[in-house]
């Protein structure tokens, strides 16, 4: 039976949360792993048609239609809302966005509350954990965001169970219906860039490691800077490639931070900052590294962490829940606040290169898995 529902996807490209736009990418590209029949047509939600277009291009998924957020009215349909607002406090003209199911949803702008069936997203609870990475502003405003999401009982879905367990040791009153959806990623063009091209594109010269995450304070670049001083201490040389938008919002001077300590270490020999790269670099740099460090304090569902799963490359992680749920035991973990430790844990994948820790289970099947939960999301 052909789909009738026209199932709405919200798209917003931002490389101050890529994340949050990855996110979306992998899961269109996810759907091609569905039987041809099965597929589903979706609409996206952008901001124009260029966006829209991008979106179409980096997940080669057929079945997609573009619906512009911003809905348009002409100057005789302003003047008429423009009067009518005076006059009787309404717009007498009033364009809907004809969708009938959306996500990810943050809160519901008036455009989208005729909706019959909107979900929310929440992909983790950091600020729980974590407040003073916040202003109390942001505190008070991620709270109220949760307590308008229980007030319209909306279905919310979670990245992780220890997002969802988060949730109910916080918010115990809701009632919503709540889903966990783990997200897998696509890189089906990955073997398209050489790594001695690459290396040579950013003067890479030796082995190293690799940090790829945006300049965050939660995720706690620090910890690799001290193991590193620490090695060189020892007589231990390593490298390490750091990647990522260099700009915390909520910290703007971490970055500079960090760099100074590399300075004040005398480290600039072993330490790489080289920025947002093209993601296609990113990956294959990667996927050739030593292992991939991911050394957060927090996180929801860690990119990261998928892109090397999807690599069958060595991770050395924090040890905190929800790597414990991406892993599946498949990883070095390390207390993120013990320097040492990640030191040794770098030490020990340099020492054993054939022997390594590789999330070596079959990737497919969590593609496929994501695929199937997406589409029984969208069911209901």
């Amino acid at each position: 039976m052909a789909q009738t529902k026209r199932i709405g996807i919200r798209y917003i490209y931002d490389e101050n949360w890529i994340g949050g736009s990855y996110y979306i990418q992998n899961l269109i590209r996810s759907l091609h792993c569905l039987p041809e029949k099965e597929q589903i047509q979706l609409y996206i939600l952008a901001a124009d048609e260029q966006v829209f277009q991008e979106l179409k291009a980096v997940t080669g998924y057929p079945q997609l239609k573009f619906v512009c957020s911003k809905v348009h009215y002409n100057k005789i349909e302003t003047f008429i809302n423009k009067v009518s607002k005076k006059i009787l406090k309404r717009k007498l003209i009033f364009k809907k966005i004809d969708l009938d199911w959306l996500f990810p949803l943050y809160d519901v702008p008036d455009n989208l509350k005729h909706i019959r069936n909107l979900v929310f997203w929440i992909p983790d609870l950091q600020e729980k954990h974590l407040p003073d990475f916040f202003s109390p502003e942001d505190l008070q405003y991620r709270h109220d965001s949760y307590e308008k999401m229980i007030a319209l009982n909306h279905p919310i879905v979670f990245s992780s169970h220890a997002a969802l367990n988060d949730f109910h040791t916080f918010y115990p009153h809701s009632k919503n219906e709540k889903k966990v959806l783990q997200f897998a990623v696509v890189h089906s063009d990955l073997e398209v860039r050489d790594i001695n091209e690459v290396k040579a594109k950013y003067g890479i010269e030796v082995d190293y490691f690799i940090s790829p995450n945006q300049f965050w304070q939660h995720k706690n670049q620090i910890a690799i800077i001290e193991a590193t001083k620490i090695l060189k201490e020892k007589g231990i040389s390593v490298k390490i490639i750091f990647t990522g938008k260099e700009h915390d919002h909520r910290n703007p001077e971490y970055t500079n931070l960090l760099k100074q300590k590399v300075s004040e270490y005398q480290l600039e020999n072993e330490i790489v900052f080289l920025g947002f790269i093209d993601r296609t670099d990113q990956l294959t740099l990667m996927k050739y590294a030593q292992a991939v460090i991911q050394p957060s304090l927090f996180e929801g569902w860690g990119t990261v962490v998928e892109d090397a799963k999807s690599l069958n490359q060595t991770l050395i992680v924090s040890d905190i829940a929800v790597h414990h749920e991406q892993l599946e035991g498949k990883g070095y973990f390390f207390a993120p606040s013990d320097y040492n430790a990640l030191a040794l844990k770098m030490v020990e994948v340099i020492n054993n290169p054939t022997q390594k820790l590789k999330y070596d289970l079959d990737y497919a099947e969590n593609i496929k898995r994501f695929a199937s939960n997406l589409k029984l999301l969208t069911a209901h």
